[in-house]
């Protein structure tokens, strides 16, 4: 009987204890939440300070913090910072347990927080515990959305969800089947946009439109870039000001795609102090870039020492110093190239597309045709007539075999972006004839830009011909972004 008692005041007292725990969603906390995405960590902190001391019981204090911990961590790509919070994760998420099963909140945030972590360990290459959180994620957030389906932050984070698995590819789709997953790239982005729909009519959710807009942004302009939609999203980006670093990087971005790379440098120029951020260190990447776009070495040479002297990851590190040496290659300093380009070979990893680029480069021990790099970094910043008038003066009995083909494809690209189709489906075609055998990249995505115009000329026997030709030709060089774009614009075109 006593103990019976003890249990039953135990029991009493613990629900008092945790029926103080709750989510409010006050407008300190959105404007904290506003500043989070905005990257200005220590204007967010003090309000969360504040917010903590006045409301301690606040659950969505600690849930902020770990959204500050998570961009920090995936910003800077500091694997001795992830190892450090990794063990906040467990007693928040224990924490966040004690709210109400009946608050749309609970499953949310843990969702979010379990997503968060997921897309951190992958770039650690934690891959096997980032799959179970992501499948945590995805259970919490499916019943989440069954028992709350008017619930619209949790659209944010499972549309996300919605658009990776939809990202998929095929021969994996098995184990989505077993772990009974579903969802889809067109699932997802409705869903944002319903979201952003949302946020820009009602103000009770205006405080979720900056990170909308960057999720949107982001899908819109790495998988099939639909002009409309990027120009609306351009349009919301602007009208949200200056004051928000992580959508002018979003700005940046989409200029440098879209081949506005005058556009790109007038933005830089009108940044904001950056004092008042956290370190972002790969603007100076992308700034270096943009400036050797232009071919000014200088400044190019600049920024890309910065960022290589400052920034503690591993990512775009091999690709910055490539880019370093082309700043010598193009003053026609050849023994500056030699020297920079071993640089490569010593730090960073490969990772990503570009950084695989820059490790070929330097190991290959060849020096590119300074003029094939002229045309290339011209293209990429839209400068298209001066590329073409480079390109037509090119003696090419000097280049080699890979560089011929890329003589051709580098006339398709750009009579493509100028709006001679015509021309761009002769050397799309000379490209593929005359480089399906080699490991560059030309010939695959030249059959995946010929895909592209077959199906925005309406003829989607032609469009499926060439995006299933992308997917046959084998070659070394960004193949899985090449291959998964393909694979997306066959999904599209099958309805």
């Amino acid at each position: 009987m006593k103990k019976f008692l003890i249990s039953i005041i135990f029991h009493f007292l613990s629900l008092l204890v945790f029926g103080q725990y709750r989510v409010e969603l006050n407008e300190r906390c959105k404007d904290a939440y506003r500043d989070i995405i905005s990257l200005k960590f220590d204007t967010a902190n003090s309000l969360l300070e504040q917010e903590q001391n006045e409301n301690p019981e606040n659950l969505f204090v600690p849930y902020l913090e770990n959204y500050i911990d998570f961009l920090k961590m995936f910003i800077s790509e500091d694997e001795d910072l992830f190892k450090k919070l990794e063990e906040k994760k467990t007693d928040l998420v224990e924490l966040i347990e004690n709210l109400d099963e009946q608050s749309p909140y609970r499953n949310y945030m843990i969702g979010n927080i379990n997503l968060q972590w997921a897309v951190a360990r992958l770039k650690f290459q934690e891959y096997f515990t980032a799959a179970f959180e992501i499948n945590r994620a995805y259970r919490l957030l499916k019943d989440n959305d069954e028992k709350f389906p008017d619930f619209l932050p949790n659209k944010i984070t499972f549309g996300v969800l919605h658009i990776m698995i939809g990202l998929v590819p095929e021969n994996y789709r098995w184990i989505l089947d077993i772990i009974n997953m579903e969802g889809s790239i067109v699932e997802g982005k409705n869903e944002l946009r319903t979201v952003l729909q949302r946020a820009l009519e009602d103000k009770t959710y205006a405080y979720l439109k900056n990170e909308t807009l960057f999720y949107l942004g982001f899908v819109e302009l790495n998988i099939h870039p639909d002009e409309k939609k990027i120009s609306y999203l351009m349009e919301q980006l602007e009208k949200s000001g200056n004051n928000n670093l992580m959508l002018d990087y979003l700005m940046i971005d989409i200029l440098m795609r879209t081949g506005n790379n005058d556009r790109v440098l007038q933005k830089f120029d009108s940044l904001p102090g950056l004092n008042d951020y956290f370190p972002f260190y790969y603007l100076y990447y992308l700034e270096g870039e943009s400036n050797l776009r232009k071919l000014e070495t200088g400044k190019a040479a600049d920024h890309l020492n910065q960022f290589v002297k400052n920034f503690k990851g591993q990512n775009y590190i091999k690709d910055a110093y490539r880019k370093l040496a082309w700043t010598f290659l193009l003053k026609n300093d050849t023994i500056g190239y030699q020297e920079t380009i071993l640089h490569v070979l010593d730090h960073g990893k490969t990772n990503v597309g570009q950084d695989n680029d820059a490790e070929r480069e330097a190991q290959s021990g060849l020096i590119p045709d300074v003029e094939l790099i002229k045309i290339r970094l011209l293209f990429d910043g839209g400068y298209y007539s001066q590329a073409d008038s480079v390109l037509e003066q090119i003696d090419t009995t000097s280049l080699n075999g890979d560089e011929k083909i890329e003589a051709i494809y580098r006339k398709a690209r750009i009579a493509h972006l100028t709006g001679d189709f015509h021309t761009a489906i002769i050397y799309y075609q000379k490209t593929i004839d005359a480089g399906k055998n080699s490991p560059r990249y030309f010939a695959g995505n030249a059959a995946l830009k010929l895909g592209d115009i077959y199906e925005s000329q309406g003829n989607l026997k032609l469009a499926e011909h060439y995006y299933r030709q992308c997917l046959d030709l084998d070659f070394v060089e960004y193949e899985s972004g090449i291959h998964t774009k393909a694979k997306a614009a066959l999904k599209r075109i099958s309805g």
